[in-house]
């Protein structure tokens, strides 16, 4: 399928009036009409403008297809509250300048 067709197809599955997705992209009329009628393209602003209002991808509003979309998969394992444990275990060495100044510090108060 071309990109006017998609553009065509993809404005009446969401029941939008050419003026409204001119009014969308803040273009005129005449601009949403030339590219449904292939004598056109919306420039690559508008064409990420048009995914985000037809809530798809760039590559599926060029395409038609999800063949380059991989699944965001979210690990339930991985939280955002780490413990104290983690954080030891991963900044390990910052003990080494702790230590450096508590025994500076003591050195110099007795």
């Amino acid at each position: 399928m071309n990109l006017e067709n998609r553009l065509k197809e993809l404005r009446e599955q969401h029941k939008y009036t050419q003026d409204d997705v001119a009014g969308f992209l803040n273009i005129s009329r005449q601009s949403v009409s030339k590219w449904e009628l292939g004598k056109g393209y919306p420039d690559i602003d508008n064409l990420r403008r048009l995914s985000d209002l037809y809530e798809i991808s760039l590559d599926q509003l060029i395409t038609g297809e999800e063949k380059y979309q991989t699944p965001v998969v979210s690990d339930s394992n991985q939280s955002d509250h780490k413990t104290v444990g983690d954080f030891l275990w991963k900044y390990w060495w910052l003990i080494f300048p702790v230590f450096a100044m508590l025994s500076s510090w003591f050195y110099y108060q007795y």
